[in-house]
């Protein structure tokens, strides 16, 4: 290890988490629907073009669009990412008491706005939703993939801790079950 300074954490951009509902501005579901993982990620994650319309007529889903203000001239407020909160999912494989905890599920930040420290935001923020969702709640769980190292970051940075626990259900390779308590807004 060299002799310099550590260089302290950059800090996290400002995001706000707008929940998603037939009422949503036709133009924003637009936006949602059109973002894409990653080069690659297909393997960890669906597009909001697919995961949206199950999310949205499930009444134990909050699908969400992430929103942040873009630098540069002219930028302004737009969607980032998409999310969806599940009181169900798997929560009874990933937890001993599924009624402690919400699912964090089809979470990513669209490919132009990836490595910008949204999704940590964006992921920290959905503890705070999770609890207005659900207050009695204590948990919010999600799984990534082993291999999803950068996603395994970002999470670790919004709170979340690897609970021990691996989800092998259709994935290329065992999931990590993280777990980060729910926070007041």
């Amino acid at each position: 290890m060299g002799g310099g300074a550590a260089s302290a954490p950059r800090p996290l951009p400002a995001v706000r988490l707008e929940a998603l509902s037939e009422a949503t501005d036709p133009r924003l579901l637009a936006s949602v629907l059109a973002l894409r993982p990653g080069p690659g990620q297909d393997r960890y994650c669906l597009p909001a073009s697919m995961t949206y319309p199950p999310a949205s007529a499930d009444p134990l889903r909050l699908p969400f669009a992430v929103m942040a203000q873009l630098p540069g001239p002219g930028a302004g407020e737009r969607v980032v990412g998409f999310g969806t909160l599940d009181r169900h999912g798997q929560l009874e494989h990933l937890l001993d008491d599924p009624a402690r905890g919400l699912l964090l599920r089809a979470f990513y930040v669209g490919r132009p706005h990836q490595g910008r420290g949204y999704g940590t935001a964006a992921a920290r923020q959905a503890r705070a939703l999770a609890h207005a969702l659900e207050p009695e709640a204590q948990l919010l769980v999600l799984c990534v993939h082993e291999s999803n190292t950068a996603a395994r970051t970002a999470y670790a940075r919004a709170g979340f801790a690897d609970s021990g626990a691996r989800w092998m259900a259709q994935a290329a390779d065992p999931q990590v079950v993280m777990v980060a308590a729910l926070q007041p807004r």
